[in-house]
């Protein structure tokens, strides 16, 4: 079974192992931390507080599953999960859990050591649940935590080594109630935020801290120096991780979301264009689509995260649209515990030139054959070839082709995508027209630009007179120009004049 949510039409909506939806539940203010029981009976989440809609007072909820019956419980509390076969919060004072079980009332069990104000339950267990509680700023820096495992007794046990310090945004139980996994989000100040995701297990010493995936994907989708954690699913013995931009800071083509399947340290690319992604049993799978175009929210409307499209594959590999506007889903534990590993996807790589421009237009097809031509040539490390098609060039350019270095950098010019000029177009498109990270602009960067700007290495620049992002342009030295000349003649004319 699967639960997701659609906060703009306020409804936690459930579906099962063939595609059949119902709603389960609706919610008054946006539903933060929706978490399954182990057997798969119930489901608990609890208000957010920043959202207007909850200025009375976060409720925390259980609904159960084959009655319909929803619980709402009035709650000064931080987080939710399941310990054991009760939903567990903690009270916003630090001093004790809540403990919810079916048909029974909230019972408060102290803990014999309190933690601090800001503490949160991040996420449940078999036999324990974790607790992030916040470091000094002096001690660890900012907005980072120690983690704590707390029993139904409220035994507080340090995860080890004690006080090792994390960034916490959400954390996830493993099926089997004996791990956790977590997404990080450490700051740099504002709009440098880098997210990973880390692993640990209860009563064990150490955690899994996987340095961050650097292959192509990741390359192209200029994630290196900035990225959030945008979905986190256990499936089976490992995690699905999906990377993806800033939303209110950086561009957000679906492209830019990269999804792996982290196993034993190691990451597995699965796809792009998701914002989440996870998998149930007999090839069951979810995922959350990210929009072309992210739709800029109402005012009255209360909600961060990208909204997506959420498609379910069932066991016979068919595809089925399950609800639109979803911001978050979640398999039973029982399916995600028996999720086979994801198979691997292909990597982003071109081995022609492109057929469109950066901005994904289409160009004219005798100026892509002349391209295809000079990019075999260099390809070829053919100089001859070159000098032959360059007759119309300027000195530098045919100069720059006579070079082995000049012709390699040939081959990776014409891998970008062009942008269209008067009479022509011109490699990287950038050099039509400039680009900056950063959403809702005229010039926002598109996916096929981030891309070439991560191919190229084109530096960023700033203008903070104008935008509050990163600008991207092209020197005079990374450009290559084509035009119509007369009669229609492709001819290669070197680089453009800025």
């Amino acid at each position: 079974m699967l639960a997701f949510v659609r906060p703009l039409s306020r409804e936690i909506v459930l579906a099962d192992a063939d595609g059949r939806t119902w709603r389960g539940a609706r919610t008054n203010a946006a539903a933060d931390y929706v978490r399954w029981s182990p057997d798969g009976s119930a489901l608990a989440w609890i208000d957010d507080e920043n959202d207007p809609r909850s200025h009375d007072g976060r409720r925390l909820h259980r609904l159960d599953i084959a009655t319909g019956r929803e619980r709402k419980i009035p709650c000064a509390c931080h987080g939710v999960g399941f310990l054991g076969a009760e939903v567990a919060t903690l009270t916003s004072d630090g001093d004790a859990l809540l403990l919810v079980g079916a048909g029974q009332g909230a019972r408060r069990v102290p803990l014999r050591d309190p933690v601090g104000d800001y503490a949160k339950l991040a996420a449940g267990g078999r036999d324990m649940v974790t607790v992030a509680d916040p470091l000094p700023e002096q001690e660890a820096g900012r907005g980072q935590y120690q983690l704590l495992a707390v029993d139904g007794s409220g035994t507080v046990r340090p995860f080890l080594p004690a006080r090792a310090p994390t960034s916490m945004v959400e954390g996830l139980q493993s099926p089997d109630g004996r791990r956790v996994a977590w997404s990080s989000a450490d700051s740099g100040g504002a709009c440098w935020t880098y997210g990973n995701a880390l692993l640990a297990t209860y009563g064990r010493k150490g955690r899994q801290a996987p340095a961050r995936p650097a292959d192509a994907a990741m390359t192209r989708a200029l994630l290196k120096e900035r990225a959030l954690v945008t979905g986190l699913a256990w499936a089976g013995d490992g995690v699905t991780v999906t990377f993806g931009p800033l939303q209110s800071c950086q561009a957000v083509p679906p492209a830019r979301f990269v999804s792996y399947y982290l196993h034993d340290g190691k990451w597995r690319f699965i796809g792009t264009g998701m914002r989440a992604v996870g998998y149930g049993a007999q090839g069951r799978s979810a995922r959350i689509l990210v929009p072309p175009r992210v739709v800029p929210r109402k005012d009255e409307e209360f909600y961060i995260p990208v909204l997506g499209d959420l498609e379910f594959t069932d066991r016979h590999h068919e595809r089925h649209a399950l609800g639109s506007g979803v911001s978050e889903f979640a398999f039973t534990p029982g399916e995600s515990a028996r999720a086979p590993a994801p198979a691997p996807a292909e990597e982003p790589g071109s081995s022609g030139v492109v057929g469109t421009t950066d901005r994904g237009e289409p160009f004219p097809a005798h100026l892509r054959a002349l391209a295809q031509r000079i990019k075999d040539a260099a390809e070829d490390d053919d100089a001859a070839r070159l000098r032959a098609l360059c007759g119309s060039c300027d000195n530098e350019t045919k100069k720059a082709i006579g070079t082995a270095k000049g012709r390699r950098e040939l081959v990776k010019l014409l891998s970008s995508h062009p942008g269209r000029k008067e009479n022509g177009i011109v490699f990287p498109g950038l050099a039509a027209h400039r680009c900056v990270d950063e959403p809702g602009q005229n010039i926002t960067c598109t996916a096929e630009q981030l891309a070439d700007i991560a191919l190229l290495g084109i530096p960023a620049d700033n203008d903070l007179d104008t935008y509050q992002g990163q600008i991207y342009e092209p020197s005079l030295e990374g450009r290559l120009q084509l035009r119509s000349g007369s009669g229609g003649k492709a001819l290669w004319v070197g680089r453009i004049e800025p």
